[in-house]
Formats: C-alpha cells, structure tokens, sequence
C-alpha cells in the first residue's frame, strides 16, 4: 500500500504531527499518540510523516501479538534496532533480562536512544503499541519521562489510547503529551481515496453507502475494491461482502481486548441493534458488566445511543458487525442466539430461537407460522417474512415448508426486502410446480429488475389459481407490471379483471391506480387525471388503500403542469409509504417531486428530495430504481456544469439499465443524457438520443406520458441542430398535450420561437417568446423553462437591434440561473451580454460545504433558514437525535463552536 494514497483526509492531523516535530527541533521532547480502530489509518500517516522528517534520526518498533506476555521484548527489539539490526546473539550484553526492574530497563533505553540520535533530533515511532507487553511500556514510559528535555518525538500508535497512556504511566495532563484521535473518513476524503487508488469517481448514493457500511475505515473500505474493479459497488452492502481478509483482521483487534470485552463483542454482533446493559449482561453472563463495556467506549469499539428510557450500546458501524460477526464460529453463534432467545421477548426472541436451533421442530414452526398472521393483520409485511421464513427452516414437514417459504419470499419483495428475497431463489427454483410458485417466481424477477419476465411469470399464476381472492390479487399485480412496461391497454385490462373479483380495499385501490395510469399512457396524463377524479381534493385526506391512486395522480399533475399540486399528493405519499408493487415500480413518489422542484427552479430542495430517494432506495430498493434516481441526479448535476460527477452518476444509471429486460430504465438513461447534451450545446448528440427513445416502439406510451419532459428539448435541439422537419414534429406533439399548468404552454412558445428562429422569421419568434413569457404561473412558476425561454428572447432580440430590451432579459435571465446553480446557462447569458463568465474564488466556506454528506447539507440548509432540532427531524423523517449528530459533525469538520457560526457560514455560500 502506498503511504501517501492512504492519508487522504489527514492533513490536519499530519499538520499537528509536523508542529510536534518543529517542537522538538525548538524546545525538547514532545509525545503524540496515535490512536483509533484498526485499519484507520494510524501505520500510513505514521510512516508518510516519518519519511518527511529529513533532519531526523527514525527508531522504529512494533508490538506483535506473539510477543505480548514475554517480559520487555519489545525493549530488546528497540535495542537490536538501534544497533542496525544485529542478531541477538552479538548484542546479548546489551540485552534486557527478564528479571530486570523497570527502572533498569529505562535506563539501558536512555544509553541507547543517546547512542543512537547523536547530534540529531530523534523520531521514536511504536507501532502497534497495544499488542506491546505492559514491561516494555512502562520501560519506555520511565524512558520518555526521564528525556524531556532531549530532541525527542515520540509517536505511540495504538488501536487503546487511554490504556495504552496508562501502561505508560502517562496519567496525568503532561504539556508535552498530546493525542490524536483517527476517525473515519468523510465521503468527501473516501472519494479521493478512491480516486488516489486508480478507482474511478463512485456516484453519489454508492460513495454514500460505502461510508455508511465502513464508517470511513479505509481498511473496511479496501474490501469493496475488488467489487468497484468490476465497475459496479453494491447499493446494499450486507454479510456476505465480508471477505475471510477482513474477518481475520477484526479477530486479531478482538483479541486486543479483556476476555470480558470480547464477549460483549461477540453479543453484540449477535444482538445486531443496540442493547441496553440489563440485556447485554444476562447474555454474557458479565459479573462487572460495566467494567466488560468501559474499554469498547473508551476505546472506540462501540458507543452509547441515548434514546428511549434507558442508554443502550451498539457497534461504531455495519462493516463492524459484519466483520465481527463473520468471525465467530458457528457453535459459539448458536450458543449466544440461544441466550438472546432466553432473555428477549418476542418478536425479537423469534430470529434467535430459529439461529440456535439445530434441527427441526414441529411446535416451534406452528407457534412461528401463528404469530406470522398476527403481524400480517397487523400490516407489518417485514415481520410477517422473517417469521414465515422460519417456518420454512423449522418445519419437519416438506409441504409446511415450502408453502411458507413462498409466501415469505412475497412478503419480503412487498415490503422492499429485495436483495433479501433473491437470496432464496434456488429454494424456490427447488419447489413444486403451482400457481404460488410461478407467482414467487414473478415476484423474485421483478426484485431483479426483470419486469418483463415478471409479468409472464404472473400470467401463469393467475390463469392457474381457482379462487377469486388469489386471481384478483395476482391480477392486480399483474396489472403493475405492464403499466412499468408501457402496455397501457393490458394494465386497464388486468386491472379491470382485479376490481371485478374483489373487495379487498388494497387491492381495489392498487388496480383503480392501474387504470388511471394505463389511461395515462393511452392518452396523456390530462386523461389519468379524469380517471382519478374520485380522488378528494386534499391529499392528507385519502386512505391509505388510495395511496397508489395518489402516486398515479401526483405524476400526471406533475407532467401536465400542476407541479405544486403534484408536490402536495407526492409529499403526502412519501410520509405514508404504504407497500405495494405499484408503489415501488418506477420509485414513482421521490424521483417525480424531485423532478417538479428542478423544473420549479429550486434545485436545492430537488437534490434533497433526490437524496431521500437514494436513502429510501437503499433501504427498500430495487436496482432499477437506482437506475432513475442516478438518472435524474446526472441531469441536475449536468445543468449545474458539474461535468465530472454527472458523468459519474450516468455511468451508474446506464450500467444498471443494461441488466433489466424490458425499456423502462433505459427510456430514462436516454432522456437523461439527452439533456446532458443539450446543456454542453451539442444539439447533434440531444437529437439523436432523443430520437433513439423515440424510435423504440416500446416507448411509445411512456412517450405520450412523459412529452412535456423531452419533447421541449428535442424540440429546441432539432431548431438548432438545423432538423426543422423533426422540430415541426415535436411543435405539433406539443400541441397535442392538454395542458393544466404553466409549465407545457411555456415550453410550447419556448420551442416554436426556436423554430422560428432556426427558419430566421426572427420578429414572429420575438412574438411566440413573449406570448410564452406572458403565460401566467398556474401550477406554480415553471423557473427553468421561463428562463430559458427568456435567454433565447434576449438573443432573437439582439438579432432584431433591440439591444436595451435584450440586455433587460438576459440579465433577468442571468439572475435566474444564477440562483438556481445553472452555471451553464449563467455562461451562455454572460456570452451573449458580451463578457466573461466570472469565476469566484474557492472560499473557506467552499471548502467546508465539500466536505458535508448530503444529509448534513440538508440540515445545514435548513438550519440556515432558522429552523429548530424539532422542525428539521420533521422536514427529513428522522430523529432529533440524528439532527444533533449531524450538527456535531458539521462543528467539528468547520471548526465551529455554536448554531450561529454555521447559520453564518451557510450564508456565505449564497452572498
């Protein structure tokens, strides 16, 4: 490994390591210790700073778990170090006995650092020193104490800092002791890790999960390079992503720890959620359980959650756990999810039960298979599916089994378990042939993205169940998948065949969406808006058995016009999240609000809502939904002249849409980079992109759907590009939108003045661009397109000799995209006024905001605006407890002491 590529993120720390050693060189001995988790970091930034030291003389030594209970090894490994190397047999005189005193120790120490620095400063780096017998560092404690005054620096790395100190006998507050404590890296350092490993730049949701699942560590990090070799990181990091590498090492820092320690550890990894200390001490059977936890916090291995009546412990991060819990052999596993068993009450004792037992067990699955209809009329579909799956593990009897393995597999893909789900799959491949099979079968397709096998597969199951209730279920299911595949006219029909059989409130809702979206891509979304008309007016106010319906409408609102109202039904959805397939088919809710804040002009919030979306993809998303969301990331990232990560987040998305076998995905890669053309100006690339969507007959319905997003760029690309023939067309199937907002009469004028243009009718252009700028905002104000058409009105006015007037709207149009972030579009404004765009310093506050994850932006921005703890975890569905995390990491990255400085700072960004 190469020292420097693995400091990325440490310059501050290397700073204080450098001011320690000018220190030395001014005023005597200065002590650094090194501390944090192992794999973070401490060996490489350590060895990148000693290498940096030219006017120093660098002793070396490092604690090896071997040596740990033989008295001062490390003492005569320093000593044989300091005389080049030589065997110990040459040097045995100068060799520490193990009967010496620790005194006598430390001054044969003091004879050889003297001996060994001569006139130079000297560096003393104890590498490991936590896995160093305590003879040794009491030794070199008695050492150091005792050479104050000496040009020595000494750097102790250790994975225990505190007791580390104590062995040394360093208690007390010393001026010349300091301590730096390594944490994880920021995403923002982990991607140039990454980027200093040869690795290319990872899209935003991927860099996110790495940090997530790793906390940082660059040691847990380097276990995802091989998967990034392959070009793809997976969007969901779990156990199996642990190589036996990894496990190893975590065994080893395990072992670092009082027997106590690591079996809290162990329960720990077991437990798999926080824990308060009763639970943890009757599983570990501790006598002093506080005396077994004080080292993991101390230390840094695990960390109190105050939430709820009493504090409960858990460990730093997922990687963490996976690792430990990968470590421990299968028996002692067992051993420990029975005590779990014995002390948790259900449900959490159900998944312990089932991990200790070894063999089958009759009245276990039937107690399992009972309480999996509790949870299920409960509505909680996740538990419903860890209980079935129990069943299929417990049950003596092969039927019993498999039945509740498919109706497990079901449940989990329902309720956006879809990585889950897929780990049975050869199980159910292995089923008997029947209509729950072929329906698992479906269900297990459509979690890998494969809609279209999916829907056959459904086909099967719904022409081979008899009763009512499991045809119209599967119908409606059905129904789902053929309006994600565009078929307008089969999803009316499935979905009419669902209504005709039920009563089920959920299903009756879920196929009323169908209709009105298959309408929609027969039609336009002006019809799926009639088909929803039974819908009531305020959002807050339709069932939870209505939210597909509300989905449905939200998106025609959105793509004819009514962006706020889209917002309104879109927002409401997301709180309420209610499972079905129809919600999760295209990630409908998040990708399509984003959408309407970005064509509303407030790009800020669309990339909020974008990152909520990855949050909630990651948690209960399918791949091709990452497809989408990376998709329309690349396309706010292309308008804000942010080439680099654009390019990043359309690699994701194009990637994941070639592993599905059906258009979708792919339709909104093309129209992505469609657009991403069009802001570098290359009309060429935007027109034949387009057209490649266009000429797809699978297509054909999401093209009258989504018309008003990619016809208005096709229509402007073709005008400029010089295709007037395909720029009449795309006139003319505006035309054909029923419009019920603003937003598709703007981008009508916008494109037919750009007709006019390209033909240099340039008076009756002027004319078509002020109509469109005089369209009032119904639906909301439709900023980008406005603004868009206003910059093109400025230049058909500078065409005409109106230069006032069209210095007046570029200028206006100049300060739109300015505030939107559309540095692109700035440029081109800035071009036509006749001067350079500017380019602004990169401030402090720059700096800073580069440093944020996205969920600490969205909090930074909101507490810019004024907002309390409790207002923010409201806006962003989570805690005030995890507000306060961020806030603390935002203090700590900006060197901030209070609210106000980070108020302050976040509005220098927008001056």
């Amino acid at each position: 490994m190469n020292a420097h590529s693995s400091i990325v993120g440490r310059h501050d720390e290397l700073a204080q390591l450098n001011a320690a050693a000018e220190a030395v060189r001014q005023n005597g001995a200065q002590l650094v210790f090194l501390s944090g988790p192992a794999g973070i970091g401490k060996t490489a930034l350590a060895q990148t700073f000693c290498s940096q030291l030219s006017d120093f003389r660098v002793l070396s030594v490092a604690g090896v778990p071997t040596e740990r209970y033989i008295k001062y090894s490390v003492v005569n490994r320093l000593i044989q170090a300091a005389h080049g190397g030589e065997s110990l047999g040459l040097r045995r005189l100068n060799l520490v006995q193990e009967t010496s005193t620790v005194m006598a120790a430390g001054g044969a120490l003091i004879d050889v650092l003297d001996d060994f620095r001569r006139d130079s400063p000297l560096a003393l780096v104890l590498e490991d020193a936590h896995l160093m017998d305590t003879y040794s560092l009491s030794a070199l404690g008695f050492t150091l104490l005792r050479t104050m005054h000496d040009r020595i620096l000494s750097v102790i790395n250790t994975e225990h800092g505190r007791k580390t100190k104590k062995d040394m006998g360093f208690t007390g507050s010393i001026e010349q002791v300091s301590q730096i404590e390594l944490s994880g890296l920021s995403a923002y350092s982990v991607r140039d890790y990454l980027a200093s490993r040869g690795l290319p730049i990872l899209p935003e949701s991927q860099l996110l999960q790495v940090c997530k699942w790793s906390n940082g560590n660059p040691l847990y990090v380097q276990t995802l390079l091989g998967a990034m070799r392959n070009g793809h990181v997976p969007e969901q990091l779990t156990l199996v992503d642990v190589p036996p590498s990894l496990s190893d090492t975590i065994l080893q820092w395990k072992q670092s720890f009082p027997p106590g320690s690591r079996t809290m550890l162990e329960v720990m990894a077991v437990l798999n959620t926080p824990a308060p200390v009763t639970v943890l001490q009757r599983i570990a059977k501790s006598e002093d359980v506080l005396a077994d936890i004080e080292p993991l916090v101390t230390e840094g291995a695990a960390k109190w959650r105050d939430e709820g009546e009493q504090p409960r412990l858990e460990l730093m991060h997922p990687g963490q756990r996976d690792a430990l819990y990968a470590a421990i052999p299968v028996s002692e596993r067992r051993t420990l999810h029975e005590a779990a068993a014995a002390t948790l009450d259900t449900p959490m004792q159900w998944r312990h039960r089932v991990a200790a037992t070894a063999s089958f067990d009759a009245t276990l699955a039937n107690e399992l298979r009972q309480a999996a209809e509790h949870e299920l009329s409960g509505g909680d579909l996740s538990h419903a599916a860890q209980l079935e799956l129990a069943v299929s593990a417990v049950s003596p009897d092969a039927a019993t089994r498999e039945s509740a393995l498919l109706r497990a597999v079901r449940l989990l893909v329902l309720s956006g378990q879809y990585a889950a789900a897929l780990a049975y799959s050869s199980r159910v491949d292995d089923c008997s042939a029947s209509p729950q099979r072929h329906e698992a079968l479906g269900f297990l397709e459509y979690a890998r993205g494969n809609d279209a096998s999916a829907s056959e597969f459904l086909r099967v199951a719904r022409d081979g169940f008899q009763s009512d209730d499991d045809v119209s279920r599967v119908s409606s299911e059905l129904a789902t998948l053929q309006r994600s595949l565009g078929l307008g006219a089969p999803s009316v029909h499935s979905a009419q065949g669902a209504l005709a059989l039920t009563s089920d409130p959920a299903i009756i809702g879920e196929a009323q969406a169908n209709i009105a979206y298959g309408a929609a891509l027969l039609q336009g979304p002006a019809e799926g808006l009639r088909r929803l008309a039974h819908l009531r007016d305020n959002p807050t106010n339709v069932a939870l058995a209505d939210m597909d319906s509300l989905v449905c409408r939200g998106i025609c609102r959105g793509l004819s016009g009514q962006l706020l109202e889209a917002l309104s039904d879109l927002r409401v959805v997301a709180r309420k999240n209610a499972p079905s397939l129809a919600r999760r088919s295209d990630f409908a809710a998040r990708v399509h609000a984003a959408s309407c804040y970005f064509l509303l002009g407030e790009w800020e919030e669309s990339r909020r809502i974008l990152s909520l979306g990855f949050d909630e993809a990651q948690a209960s998303g399918r791949d091709i939904d990452f497809a989408v969301l990376h998709s329309t990331s690349a396309t706010i990232y292309a308008c804000e002249g942010n080439w680099e990560q654009s390019a990043a987040e359309l690699n994701a998305a194009e990637i994941i849409s070639q592993s599905t076998d059906f258009s979708g995905p792919d339709f909104h890669v093309l129209l992505a980079r469609a657009t991403i053309a069009f802001a570098h100006q290359d009309w060429s690339t935007a027109v034949t992109l387009s057209k490649r969507a266009m000429d797809d007959s699978a297509n054909e319905g999401r093209l009258r759907l989504y018309g008003t997003w990619f016809l208005p760029v096709l229509g402007v690309s073709c005008a400029r590009a010089g295709h007037t023939v395909l720029a009449v067309e795309a006139v003319s199937a505006l035309d054909d939108v029923e419009p019920t907002g603003a937003m598709p009469v703007v981008a009508r004028n916008w494109v037919k003045g750009n007709l006019l243009l390209a033909r240099a009718d340039r008076h009756s252009a002027v004319r078509v661009f002020r109509d469109g700028l005089a369209e009032q905002p119904t639906g909301g104000e439709p900023a980008l397109h406005r603004s868009l058409l206003r910059c093109d009105l400025g230049r058909a006015l500078l065409e005409v000799g109106e230069k006032s007037e069209a210095q007046t709207h570029l200028k206006a149009a100049e300060k739109s995209f300015r505030a939107m972030g559309a540095e692109p579009f700035v440029a081109q404004c800035s071009n036509l006024l006749g001067r350079s765009v500017r380019s602004d310093r990169v401030t402090e506050a720059d700096r800073f905001w580069d440093e944020l994850t996205d969920r600490e932006k969205d909090t930074a921005k909101l507490v810019a605006r004024g907002w309390t703890n409790k207002e923010i975890a409201d806006e962003l569905y989570v805690s005030t407890k995890t507000v306060e995390y961020h806030l603390g990491n935002m203090y700590a990255k900006g060197n901030l002491r209070n609210r106000r400085q980070l108020r302050n700072l976040i509005q220098e960004l927008k001056a």
